[in-house]
């Protein structure tokens, strides 16, 4: 029998919207509750813009000031929806973030979920790059799905900014990383993993990379 459990990534709450803990502007000692950057488009760099400020500002504990001024940055500095571009991007912010790239092919669906798994466990952020056989795109992992029996990761929960805005939840997309996609989601060949929205649209996919983002201690952060 499996025992599923949510890990979120810490410092989040979303009672109602999506909030991530941040440093007060008014009172530099303290922390407040902020809404974390969410911003719909169909477009597959506006999605992994918004993914790498979302992990930015929840890793990095953006004030708002800090958030406008990582949002100038950001926009500027990302050329591309590559792996190499969105990595160039987080550097070009200036943030003492270190950020560890994660390929996939179709045999390693496991070891990004356990990378993923990992990251949360340890305070990190994370962003997933996926495809289905019409987009490519990236998302913030904002949980993971596990079973505490066998240790494994069985979904990533992603706050995915083509999706609908969530409310009272803090993901609005799942990819199942252990159940073959079938003919309800038109699967196809590379195309092996179930993506469910959570307003019930579903179709096959796959995982490109991960991108794992920690503080950096050496920085004194």
């Amino acid at each position: 029998m499996a025992h599923l459990e949510h890990l979120f990534v810490r410092g989040i709450r979303f009672d109602t919207e999506a909030q991530y803990l941040a440093q007060d502007a008014k009172n530099a000692k303290g922390l407040v509750y902020e809404n974390l950057p969410v911003r719909r488009s169909a477009s597959a760099r506006t999605c992994a813009l918004t993914s790498v400020i979302q992990c930015l500002a929840v890793l990095g504990q953006l004030s708002r000031p800090q958030m406008r001024e990582v949002q100038r940055l950001a926009r500027k500095a990302l050329q591309g929806t590559g792996d190499d571009s969105v990595l160039r991007c987080i550097d070009a912010v200036g943030l003492p973030i270190v950020a560890e790239l994660h390929a996939s092919d179709s045999v390693q669906v496991g070891h990004l979920g356990a990378a993923a798994l990992e990251a949360l466990r340890t305070g990190r952020a994370c962003l997933v790059h996926f495809e289905s056989a019409t987009a490519s795109r990236w998302a913030t992992v904002v949980g993971v799905e596990w079973d505490r029996t066998t240790g494994k990761a069985r979904a990533l929960l992603l706050l995915d900014a083509s999706a609908s805005e969530p409310w009272a939840c803090a993901h609005n997309v799942r990819i199942e990383l252990q159940a073959e996609a079938g003919k309800s989601v038109r699967a196809s060949p590379g195309f092996t993993l179930n993506c469910r929205h959570l307003t019930g649209e579903a179709c096959a996919a796959r995982l490109r990379s991960l991108i794992v983002l920690r503080r950096n201690t050496s920085a004194g952060v």
